[in-house]
């Protein structure tokens, strides 16, 4: 792509919009500086990701932002190919500014939102399905609805285990060890992905 080109295009896109910088800002999650110096063309290359963020800020697809067409089935797995790279930390509880223990890659369609935790597993938790050892991905921002993993706190612990919920909104919470009223519990998130440690 000729990015020389970006900058005038981005600006013209977000003029036509009627949208001021700081708009597109926050709508895109990208700083009013980074867009002011794309738009004069002083990055030359920009991620693909703060491209994605910058399109969807302005209500547009990435292909209508960059000026390119491709066929279909190439941005399919372009999309399909941004990468997140999530901390990963020893325990839930752990402070504010405490350092990750590793970093965890997943494939994602767009940036990963900043309500991902990572997490690694230590001892016996939720069999079969979760594992000491394993590193699970957990979206703080979502409710959990019926047969979900979520990460409890129960005083200063935490686990994994099912939330459940029957048709007359009765809701508890199982592990290999039976079940738990949630009132006993904070719910921390609801894992959306593990990573298994198979060695």
């Amino acid at each position: 792509m000729d990015y020389r080109s970006l900058g005038p295009r981005l600006k013209s896109i977000r003029i036509d919009k009627g949208f001021t910088k700081y708009r597109l800002a926050k709508l895109s999650t990208i700083s009013q500086a980074y867009i002011y110096r794309l738009e004069r063309g002083e990055i030359k290359n920009p991620r693909r990701d703060t491209l994605q963020k910058l399109a969807h800020g302005l209500g547009i697809t990435l292909t209508e932002l960059i000026g390119e067409v491709a066929p279909i089935e190439t941005w399919h797995l372009v999309e399909q190919s941004l990468k997140a790279y999530i901390p990963v930390y020893a325990e839930v509880c752990a402070g504010v500014g405490s350092e990750p223990i590793d970093y965890v890659a997943c494939t994602r369609s767009r940036a990963a939102p900043n309500t991902l935790r990572a997490y690694r597993v230590n001892g016996l938790c939720l069999d079969p399905e979760i594992h000491s050892g394993d590193t699970i991905i957990v979206d703080t921002d979502l409710v959990p609805v019926n047969g979900d993993l979520v990460v409890v706190i129960i005083g200063d612990h935490s686990s994994v285990k099912r939330f459940k919920e029957d048709d007359k909104c009765n809701k508890w919470l199982e592990d290999n060890n039976g079940m738990y009223q949630p009132e006993n519990a904070q719910i921390h998130g609801v894992v959306i992905e593990y990573v298994r440690k198979l060695r």
